[in-house]
């Protein structure tokens, strides 16, 4: 039982990929994990529009239709998040006296 840790229960692909390999030109690391995390939220509203569109022909269920449509809402948010505390961190940057 000492041998469980949270690490190997929750690990994320992501994460497992940065530890793999070392960063060798971290803006470009950083720019491909932003791109995919953007490609990532749009696919989860693709995905709930096109279970929306499931729903009203009759093909899906309600339910699962919403937990998609909440997914993707989630996700949208957090994003928005995200860009709000980089833009927060530039600004600050920027208000540096050097």
């Amino acid at each position: 039982m000492a041998d469980l840790t949270i690490d190997k229960v929750f690990s994320s692909p992501l994460e497992k990929e940065i530890r793999e390999k070392q960063p060798s030109k971290p803006l470009e690391d950083f720019r491909k994990i932003l791109g995919q995390s953007i490609q990532d939220v749009n696919g989860l509203l693709q995905q709930a529009d096109e279970d929306t569109r499931d729903v009203i022909l009759g093909k899906k269920d309600v339910h699962q239709a919403m937990i998609s449509i909440e997914r993707a809402h989630l996700s949208l948010r957090l994003m928005i998040q995200v860009r709000n505390k980089v833009i927060s961190a530039y600004e600050e940057i920027m208000r540096m006296q050097i």
